[in-house]
């Protein structure tokens, strides 16, 4: 809730370098607070019979995942035909590894188990896509301080918190795929509705309400399919599955963002990096923020049709 605002101000009175130097010593404190618990509660003897011996092969697959998309990152950073090379190399890396750590049918949306992979990514890729040219928007088109455009998306984390809350009712329990799709349609309808904020005339605090409607519907997905997972999975491959959950969660917000960035960049929108936060002028290019905002508005609405196949197909008998 106060990551944004804390954020902008920092960035707005400071630089935006100490947002990222201050961000060390926050992890630290709840690290202090959690790891004598966690101690405790991970205390007694191991049985051998359940550590599982260590996996090279998927060791191997993860470091392939970490460079294939740090190159796909840096690619996006630069549209020239030259950045064709690290962004077919980060592809390269990508698929196979990929392919070998995300259960099987998850590209194509199978049932059950690879459906909630796929759309956890669908999910948190666009939303977090979208929310990172959400403060570059506020502060070049509609004029507001880096402070104010923080503080424009704080109380999103407390509907987040909303609707995670809301999911976890135990009377809601047998509505969980439909609360994840009506999430979807949230968040969808908040990243298109961004499109909105770039005329003069639409007030400027719309993109509060609506990203507090898109973090509303967040709180129920991401917590919806974390549950939903663990429900799916056996004990012995809890472990396994969630980091394949994780995989898709980061990846596809790495993925979607270097997307993101290369048509905003085609379209102009580099050039909005030298306006307000720099001191420099303003260059006015709404078109390249609704080439960011409606694709991954489309992206989180497939999302919604994907909910249907959350659930494992009834066996027959």
């Amino acid at each position: 809730m106060v990551g944004p605002l804390a954020a902008g101000t920092v960035t707005e009175h400071l630089g935006w370098r100490w947002v990222f130097l201050g961000i060390p010593p926050l992890v630290l404190l709840p690290l202090a607070v959690a790891l004598p618990a966690i101690r405790r509660r991970a205390a007694g003897p191991l049985d051998p019979a359940k550590v599982a011996p260590l996996d090279r092969r998927r060791i191997g697959l993860a470091a392939a995942i970490a460079v294939g998309a740090g190159l796909l990152q840096y690619a996006g950073q630069d549209v020239r035909w030259v950045s064709l090379a690290p962004a077919l190399a980060g592809a390269a890396l990508l698929v196979p590894a990929v392919r070998g750590l995300l259960p099987r049918g998850t590209y194509v949306a199978a049932r059950g188990l690879p459906a909630v992979v796929l759309m956890r990514g669908m999910a948190a890729g666009s939303f977090i896509a979208a929310e990172s040219f959400v403060p570059l928007m506020l502060v070049t088109q509609r004029g507001l301080s880096v402070t104010a455009a923080g503080m424009a998306l704080a109380v999103g984390g407390g509907t987040w918190a909303l609707g995670s809350w809301i999911q976890a009712r135990p009377r809601l329990e047998r509505h969980r795929v439909t609360l994840i799709r009506t999430g979807m349609f949230l968040t969808s309808t908040a990243i298109g509705g961004a499109t909105l904020v770039l005329i003069e005339s639409v007030p400027v605090w719309l993109i509060a309400v609506l990203w507090a409607i898109g973090c509303y519907g967040m709180g129920m997905v991401i917590s919806g399919t974390s549950v939903l997972l663990l429900k799916l999975s056996a004990p012995e491959e809890a472990g396994t599955n969630s980091a394949a959950l994780q995989l898709s969660d980061s990846l596809s917000n790495t993925v979607l963002l270097a997307v993101s960035g290369v048509i905003f960049a085609a379209l102009g929108g580099a050039m909005i990096g030298h306006g307000p936060l720099e001191g420099g002028s303003t260059a006015s290019h709404p078109g390249a923020f609704a080439a960011v905002f409606l694709p991954m508005a489309a992206v989180a609405l497939v999302g919604a049709a994907v909910a249907g196949r959350l659930r494992p197909a009834p066996v027959s008998h």
